[in-house]
């Protein structure tokens, strides 16, 4: 593989992204989700170039600044409002946790060997980005499963929605581009509902932990 395969920047996020649940620290989780969008804002640009189909290279210019600069910043807004700083009730220890995510990226190999996968052309797609996306949605699940804060669960359906996005990418050289900039949409709003529902939650309940939220108040 050389350096202008996309293949290369979706393992590499997959890669980072396996990291996150190892950490409980909210800061260090935005920052390694800025690195795997960015990665994947790079692996878009790519394709574009390799394919010659310039509309993704503006959803990749989106990609790398609403979606791995923005979010985060916004969320590290919002967890600097709520004063939080670590999700110290996860379900699940934070290395058993990271654990579990490295062997579902290994999982992800064997579960899309057998797929029917396109024809790689100039260095695109193929069962290596595949393998990837599956990867990054497994991650973001274990993410919603074993995080207690609403900002990590939300920063687990940013991961789901990336792995869903390299799958898409890989596999049909991206979707159209107002599908594409609709989707984008879809999820800064959901993102921003997010931020406001969490600062609804922090008034009401004096706390942000998703498994405590069964006890209603009057």
């Amino acid at each position: 593989m050389n350096a202008s395969n996309p293949e290369i920047y979706v393992i590499a996020a997959a890669i980072v992204a396996t990291l996150m649940p190892g950490s409980l620290h909210i800061r260090v989780n935005l920052w390694f989700y800025g690195i795997v969008t960015f990665l994947v804002a790079i692996a878009t640009a790519l394709t574009a170039i390799g394919h010659a189909e310039f509309g993704l290279l503006g959803v990749a210019l989106l990609i790398a600044v609403l979606k791995a600069v923005g979010i985060p910043l916004s969320l590290l807004w919002t967890s600097g409002r709520l004063n939080v700083s670590r999700d110290k009730g996860c379900f699940l220890p934070a290395p058993l946790a990271m654990h579990s995510s490295i062997l579902l990226l290994g999982a992800s190999f064997f579960l899309t060997k057998d797929l029917p996968l396109p024809v790689v052309e100039n260095g695109g797609g193929g069962w290596l980005g595949a393998a990837a996306g599956i990867s990054l949605i497994f991650t973001g699940l274990i993410l919603m499963l074993t995080r207690r804060l609403a900002i990590s669960q939300i920063l687990g359906f940013l991961i789901i929605e990336n792995g869903i996005f390299v799958f898409a990418l890989t596999q049909t050289r991206g979707m159209p581009l107002f599908v594409e900039m609709g989707v984008m949409l879809d999820v800064l709003v959901g993102v921003m509902i997010g931020g406001v529902l969490i600062f609804k939650i922090q008034k009401s309940f004096e706390h942000i932990d998703v498994a405590q939220l069964t006890d209603l108040r009057d």
